[in-house]
């Protein structure tokens, strides 16, 4: 299908956007929690998806539903931090046998963990860019004087 992904309704309706008659009233609404992550993870990516699944939580981001998203992440970002790591100890280009300079076959590794990084990171909400599309509603205790004005001739 072409176009873009379809936003939930939440989203919808945090940025001034929803439409009564576009609304999908049968949606699905998951709870906020913190998922276990999954078995395959090896104990580095099992911390990280850890860490991020509670923060993204705290701020009601994460559910059960995603922690298949969450756990790639957590791999992608193993496998970029073990590319840096070489990076760092071969330096960003390397001799070939043949005595040839070409570029460290573990800078495109790393970039490409970066792009995909930062596909999963814009599906959370983890990007400036990706938050900056979203309004949150304004606190009640911000009283708008103007409204009080137009109201108060109703409380007579």
């Amino acid at each position: 299908m072409a176009g873009r992904k379809p936003l939930p309704t939440h989203l919808k309706l945090v940025k001034g956007t929803a439409r009564p008659h576009r609304l999908n009233k049968g949606e699905p609404k998951p709870v906020v929690a913190v998922p276990v992550a999954p078995a395959h993870l090896d104990e580095r990516a099992r911390v990280k998806f850890a860490a991020m699944a509670e923060m993204l939580a705290r701020h009601g981001v994460m559910t059960e539903l995603d922690a298949g998203a969450l756990a790639r992440y957590a791999v992608v970002w193993c496998r970029w931090v073990e590319a840096e790591a070489e990076i760092k100890r071969r330096g960003p280009v390397v001799k070939t046998e043949g005595g040839n300079v070409i570029q460290n076959p573990f800078l495109s590794v790393a970039n490409k963990c970066l792009l995909q990084m930062a596909q999963i990171e814009s599906e959370f909400g983890m990007t400036p860019s990706s938050r900056s599309r979203i309004r949150t509603a304004e606190p009640a205790d911000q009283a708008d004087p103007f409204e009080d004005f137009l109201s108060r001739g109703k409380d007579a």
